[in-house]
């Protein structure tokens, strides 16, 4: 069986959040035209500490040799907490 490759980056915005959080970051595939569901995302009170938790997320992930198996997106973790 033939895996496809995953292309993912991170993204980093300076927008309103939660109180001491101005700084949202998420991680997603580089091919996905809506960003409306990431494989992760978080909420930072700095730009770097945003960057610095996208970096270290892309870099375990970069390692993980069951990727496939371990990558989720949002919803999908949602609906299976929901079950």
């Amino acid at each position: 069986m033939e895996t496809q490759a995953i292309h993912l980056h991170a993204r980093v915005f300076h927008r309103e959040g939660p109180p001491g959080a101005a700084w949202y970051v998420d991680i997603d595939d580089l091919d996905d035209q809506q960003p409306d569901d990431p494989f992760w995302y978080g909420w930072f009170g700095s730009q770097r500490a945003a960057v610095d938790a996208a970096c270290r997320l892309l870099d375990h992930l970069a390692h993980d040799p069951l990727l496939d198996q371990h990558l989720a997106r949002i919803s999908e973790r949602s609906l299976a907490t929901v079950s």
